[in-house]
């Protein structure tokens, strides 16, 4: 295992991801589950009343639970690469799947993470992790830059489910499982676009809803594409019902997967294993007029689940924010992996570990999204819980105390112009600290 790593190590430790005098030796194995457009208040260990998750409930008492989890865009590609990078996404630059072209040239060019920036597998397999990721595609398509540091990366199905990919992970470690490894499984599930298969018992969708149910997605395609216009919506209660019953239906049947894998990575995984389970969005269900994500940064859009279970602790549940790009800093100090100067003058967030043992720390929490361009959006969302939402093409402002309103239905923006002021100023600020992408 040590000679075949020093021959692929080489160029990482010239890039300065690892120093030179670093021992090249691995901890606990990690398993990365990404339930992509998993809103947090849907969730029954965070408090939705709706038995959706029995399966991701038992995992979270296991677990470092926390509660107010922020992701820093509000649609898959941008969220998941600044997961593994630890990068903002104007920083990392890869907010949309292609790139405006540049001055002189035609046409749109596919996006792709820059080389210079390093990936969280790029750094485990230097570390001497074994690395395998299987993904739904679509978003996370490794050409984008997410197969970089993986020996394996399955992305050629779009939208899959874990129905798929939680067999091929499980596959993957009964023939490569041995310690250490690194493994990514994701899974569209809860996505609009993965469409609620007719088989199966069914829960929370009434018999009533069933037909229109079955044929929700070209429904919702039509109101996405009138959002995209910049139309609102007409709808009904009856439609508000419908979106919500479909969606829980889906996000109960992807539970009950993820009971099953967990049962099996028991079987097959080293007990000496730290899993993390995370979402890279939410989705809004009629909460400000609309459907889909990426569009806005509502609660319901970028607040997510994210627990950490972690070998021989009992876990507990962590109330301060945080943010998704946390993950990586921490993961780096929970298995004790060896870095560079350049990748921790790279990543922007902070280890979680403090919380985890019980220290208090204000973390701050920007967020944004131009999702295919349409929009133009920034927020930050203060460890207090007031937020302040900044839209750069209409120069609207919004400002919000989720602690007392976390719906977000009374904006506060006209009546206390001050502390709104204070929260833009933050926000002008963050945005002139962005690096821009490499």
């Amino acid at each position: 295992m040590r000679s075949h790593f020093l021959k692929l190590a080489g160029p990482v430790i010239a890039a300065g991801l690892l120093s030179a005098a670093a021992p090249l030796c691995a901890g606990p194995n990690l398993v990365l589950i990404g339930w992509d457009t998993l809103r947090a208040d849907h969730v029954g260990a965070l408090g939705y009343k709706r038995a959706t998750t029995p399966n991701l409930d038992a995992l979270a008492r296991d677990s470092f639970l926390f509660t107010n989890a922020v992701s820093q865009a509000s649609w898959t590609l941008p969220s998941f690469m600044s997961l593994f990078t630890g990068l903002y996404p104007s920083e990392h630059g890869v907010t949309n799947k292609f790139k405006l072209p540049a001055a002189g040239s035609t046409g749109l060019e596919p996006a792709a993470l820059s080389t210079a920036i390093v990936t969280m597998a790029q750094l485990f397999k230097a570390n001497g992790y074994r690395t395998a990721a299987f993904t739904g595609g679509a978003g996370l398509g490794g050409s984008f830059g997410f197969s970089r540091g993986f020996d394996v990366y399955a992305d050629s199905r779009d939208f899959a489910g874990f129905g798929t990919t939680f067999p091929e992970a499980l596959d993957w470690l009964g023939k490569n499982g041995g310690a250490p490894y690194c493994l990514f499984v994701h899974g569209y599930d809860t996505h609009p676009f993965h469409d609620l298969e007719p088989a199966g018992p069914v829960t929370f969708v009434t018999a009533a809803e069933k037909s229109n149910a079955l044929k929700l997605r070209p429904r919702h395609e039509k109101f996405r594409l009138r959002l995209l216009d910049g139309r609102r919506l007409k709808y009904t209660r009856a439609d508000v019902q419908l979106w919500t019953d479909v969606y829980d239906e889906k996000i109960l049947r992807a539970d009950r997967l993820l009971g099953d894998f967990l049962g099996r990575l028991a079987a097959v995984g080293s007990t000496d294993t730290v899993v993390v389970l995370l979402s890279d969005h939410g989705e809004e269900l009629f909460d400000h007029g609309g459907v889909d994500h990426g569009m806005t940064l509502y609660d319901e859009v970028i607040r997510v689940p994210l627990l950490i279970r972690v070998p021989g602790r009992p876990g507990g549940r962590i109330a301060q924010q945080v943010r998704a790009i946390d993950v990586f800093p921490t993961l780096i100090e929970l298995l004790g992996l060896k870095t560079g100067e350049d990748l921790r003058e790279q990543l922007r967030g902070t280890s979680l570990l403090g919380q985890i043992d019980g220290a208090a720390k204000a973390l701050d929490a920007f967020s944004e999204t131009d999702y295919l361009f349409h929009f133009d959006k920034r927020a930050v969302r203060k460890s207090s819980g007031l937020k302040l939402t900044l839209d750069g093409f209409t120069q609207k402002k919004e400002f919000y105390d989720t602690a007392a309103d976390p719906l977000e239905k009374k904006d506060l923006f006209d009546s206390e112009p001050a502390g709104a002021y204070l929260l833009e100023m933050e926000l002008f600020n963050w945005s002139d600290r962005l690096a821009p992408p490499r």
